[in-house]
């Protein structure tokens, strides 16, 4: 791996999960939407970020259907290890140790990105790194929660939540390798995504705007929302 000097950004897809809330006989992110694979679209947005040196996506270790249903470019930016673990927190440690093995350093930017987020754009990735390539932190996208939030009891509503100053945590999460290994290591399996594991290392994560679109496939209505919008052209204005 050529080095420059200055830090690289390594994009890094947890895709080991088996997305048993989709109702789908496949794991969710080889579900057909649009004519390929969800996690095919993922991707194809993500090498469109010119700054990204490597793509990493973290298979589970029986995986058989990755390369029959997603067609690898011959650039070669798309790498592929099969060392998922049996949670995200864990994956995304195995993957971090993946990148290091090949040649990463610990001071480079990694970008995780959910394989399910299939409507990411690379404009929006491009922002994120804008935002935070001189952070001391890192950071990731989010939108500001705009519905009024009820808490439940019993399946009635038990209070209202205060919704100012909330968020809803979105992917890319970007931070530099060997800072996010560390709080995933300290945090465990428990969190449910990297911002989390550098807020309970006493970290403050930067929120950077993202877009409503970039939801998670989890739901059976979710792909048939994603499969209209990626028949949708793309706009670049947002």
């Amino acid at each position: 791996m050529t080095r420059s000097g200055t830090p690289a950004y390594f994009a890094l897809v947890p895709c080991a999960g088996t997305g048993s809330r989709s109702g789908a006989v496949l794991p969710k992110q080889y579900v057909t939407i649009a004519g390929r694979a969800v996690v095919a679209h993922t991707l194809a947005a993500l090498t469109a970020v010119d700054r990204l040196q490597s793509i990493l996506v973290v298979l589970a270790p029986d995986d058989d259907t990755f390369e029959r249903c997603v067609p690898l470019p011959s650039e070669g930016r798309i790498q592929v290890t099969r060392s998922g673990g049996a949670t995200r927190a864990g994956t995304v440690v195995n993957g971090l140790a993946a990148l290091i093995g090949r040649g990463a350093e610990r001071d480079d930017w990694v970008l995780v990105h959910d394989a399910a987020r299939c409507l990411i754009r690379a404009e929006w990735v491009d922002r994120l790194i804008d935002a935070c390539s001189a952070d001391p932190v890192g950071g990731l996208l989010a939108l500001p929660v705009a519905d009024t939030l009820k808490a439940e009891a019993d399946g009635r509503v038990a209070s209202t939540l205060d919704r100012r100053a909330t968020w809803q945590a979105q992917t890319p999460q970007m931070f530099r390798i060997g800072a996010l290994a560390g709080a995933l290591a300290a945090a465990g399996d428990a969190v449910t995504d990297e911002a989390g594991a550098m807020e309970r290392v006493g970290l403050q994560p930067l929120l950077v705007p993202g877009a409503l679109e970039n939801f998670k496939l989890t739901y059976p209505a979710d792909f048939a929302l994603a499969e209209r919008l990626l028949n949708v052209p793309a706009r670049s204005d947002r």
